[in-house]
């Protein structure tokens, strides 16, 4: 029998394996996503155990690495800096010549400070920065807030400001 003759035949059953297959595999690559975006899942690589370990004791430890480290403004540039600095860490974790303490660069600076923003909205009314104003302008949270997720003190926790 050959292959046109049996799609005929079984037409809906051929539709309905296919859809199955389809929602399958969108399930599992978002779960896939999720998972990946974690704090479990970060924190296995070497590189990332401090970062994880402060994050467990800060005030943010309910988020995921995504919420902060990731771009929000839209799913297709959110997908591909997820794509890329995945890419990056995995070679620097593969090569091992990650810095001790690990610092953003100016794009993953502006990304941190883009979700801060993004999150508190509301609270900004009552501070003096400048929200939608240049970083170097009034609008750098990182500047006075740079170690609420990730350190130092209250025992590595950051300072705790909620």
């Amino acid at each position: 029998m050959e292959l046109k003759s049996l799609f005929q035949k079984h037409t809906l059953a051929c539709l309905a394996g296919g859809f199955v297959i389809g929602v399958a595999a969108c399930g599992i690559g978002a779960g896939l996503m999720s998972f990946s975006g974690s704090p479990a899942f970060c924190g296995t690589c070497h590189s990332m155990k401090h970062e994880a370990w402060t994050f467990a004791a800060s005030s943010h430890r309910n988020l995921e690495c995504t919420d902060c480290h990731l771009p929000h403004d839209n799913m297709v540039h959110y997908i591909a800096e997820k794509g890329r600095t995945g890419m990056l860490d995995t070679y620097h974790e593969v090569l091992r010549d990650y810095p001790a303490r690990i610092k953003l660069s100016a794009d993953g600076h502006q990304t941190v400070n883009d979700n801060c923003l993004r999150c508190h909205k509301a609270t900004m009314g009552e501070v003096h920065a400048v929200v939608g104003t240049p970083m170097d302008t009034g609008g750098d949270c990182l500047k006075c807030h740079s170690r609420i997720a990730h350190g130092s003190n209250h025992l590595e926790g950051g300072i705790k400001v909620e």
